[in-house]
């Protein structure tokens, strides 16, 4: 005898993407549909986020107790060569740039699910995500605790802008700076991390002026502010 756990039109309605779920019931009318099939895919790229995110931090983790710090760096450092300077490559150049390309980046990080603070003054932006989607959130839900703990860095290094106690996954950052400082001349964005890291704000900080960007966000790599570097994006 034959048990079927769904029927045929289950089994379809499953095979569609959730987004095209959503917009059949938005065409429809259906707001309530709408809000939970929304909510649904809020859910489910979170769960994926997390799992790449915990993934990705256990692996550094493991290259970092097992090889040492130098071969942490050299795989932070081409991870990071692999997708942040295909995405430097891809910002707008010309009339208007910095403005899209602030926006660009505002929109990458709302990859990570989380609510943003934005604050513009003369010299600069300065964004924060409240909390931080992921490595934030990797503190706060207490991974670099306990016996399966993820790895902190606890010697300083470039790795970690000088800084002790330093959660692993966050050493993505300083390759992301000393990479565009290679290519470019100036970083497109530094990162200040925060006293407490995951329980207060970091800020990523977008200098208009790529001459305007300190001196100090040079020094923390081992490096010199070049001169002569030009004040638009190009």
């Amino acid at each position: 005898m034959e048990t079927r756990l769904f029927t045929k039109e289950e089994l379809a309605e499953m095979e569609k993407r959730t987004v095209d779920r959503l917009t059949e019931a938005i065409e429809a009318g259906d707001t309530e549909v709408a809000k939970r099939i929304a909510q649904r895919m809020y859910n489910e790229f979170e769960s994926m986020h997390d799992l790449y995110r915990d993934w990705t931090t256990a692996t550094l983790s493991y290259i970092g107790r097992n090889f040492g710090n130098d071969t942490l760096e050299a795989a932070l450092t081409e991870g990071v060569r692999a997708w942040w300077l295909p995405n430097l490559d891809k910002l707008p150049t010309g009339a208007d740039a910095m403005r899209q390309r602030i926006k660009m980046f505002v929109a990458g990080l709302h990859g990570h699910l989380q609510p943003l603070h934005i604050e513009e003054d003369d010299d600069k932006v300065v964004i924060q995500m409240q909390p931080c989607g992921s490595g934030g959130r990797l503190v706060l839900e207490g991974k670099y605790e306990g016996p399966d703990a993820f790895l902190t860095l606890d010697t300083p290094q470039k790795l970690t802008y000088g800084r002790d106690n330093f959660p692993v996954y966050c050493a993505h950052e300083p390759p992301m700076e000393w990479l565009d400082i290679e290519q470019n001349g100036a970083p497109f964005m530094v990162v200040e991390p925060s006293r407490d890291i995951g329980r207060e704000p970091c800020s990523f900080i977008i200098y208009k002026d790529p001459t305007k960007v300190p001196a100090k966000y040079y020094e923390r790599l081992g490096l010199s502010k070049p001169e002569n570097l030009p004040n638009k994006p190009t």
